[in-house]
């Protein structure tokens, strides 16, 4: 995990140090060609209809669900988009005592570019996870009123579902001249509610680290935020 976020800390910087110098090329070119106006705020909006691929790197450094998460966006007007992230979860410390776990997050969303001559965005998204931890313990079995009647040691599954809302604002730096290549960077709040349960009987996680996080049904605000790798698959 350390070799990993080493890794993804690196790639940053050299990522954000390609963003600024390309950035402020841009900004000398417009400025020489175009002397008499701000180049603070000439148009960066591309009102073309296109096709872009996202890639969330960060969902390799989630504390709780470590995860894979490609995307697409349609932009079908100058000002407003829709897409959809998808990721696979493949490992999580969600629960200490799983020593496997598999899931999905969709994540659609419809964004908006306000016409006013700068790099920024407005977004709702949808979330949806499901995650499956495979453990082998003391199950509890013939579950009444929340309460079992006996605890069998087994290998089981214990399901976790989340639903939510997101509201963000991001703003994005180019990469390349032709300004395909992006990074693009959010902050948001959302709301989150979640379900949880053992498949087939009754389990209760042993945890002494925020235990809210672990009842059978939990709501909560999050504050998403990120960097993602975006590139204009296609230009129509």
């Amino acid at each position: 995990m350390k070799i990993k976020s080493f890794i993804i800390a690196f790639l940053l910087i050299i990522i954000y140090s390609i963003a600024r110098a390309q950035s402020s090329k841009v900004r000398y070119d417009y400025s020489r060609k175009h002397p008499d106006k701000d180049s603070r705020r000439y148009n960066f909006i591309d009102s073309s209809k296109k096709i872009v691929g996202r890639f969330n790197f960060l969902g390799l450094l989630d504390p709780y669900d470590e995860n894979a998460s490609i995307g697409a966006e349609y932009k079908f007007a100058p000002q407003w988009s829709f897409g959809m992230d998808a990721a696979y979860i493949f490992n999580s410390a969600y629960l200490r005592d799983s020593k496997h776990c598999q899931g999905f997050i969709f994540r659609p969303f419809l964004r908006f570019y306000p016409d006013n001559g700068r790099r920024e965005y407005f977004e709702v998204e949808l979330h949806y996870k499901h995650v499956a931890y495979q453990l082998t313990g003391w199950q509890g079995k013939d579950v009444v009123d929340g309460v079992p009647s006996y605890e069998e040691y087994t290998t089981f599954h214990y399901i976790k579902n989340a639903y939510g809302v997101n509201i963000k604002f991001g703003t994005w730096s180019d990469l390349t001249n032709d300004k395909r290549l992006r990074l693009e960077y959010y902050i948001g709040l959302g709301l989150r509610f979640k379900k949880q349960h053992s498949a087939n009987g009754s389990y209760s996680p042993n945890t002494e680290f925020l235990t809210e996080l672990y009842k059978p049904y939990y709501a909560t605000p999050v504050l998403p935020m990120g960097i993602r790798l975006v590139y204009d698959l296609k230009t129509l």
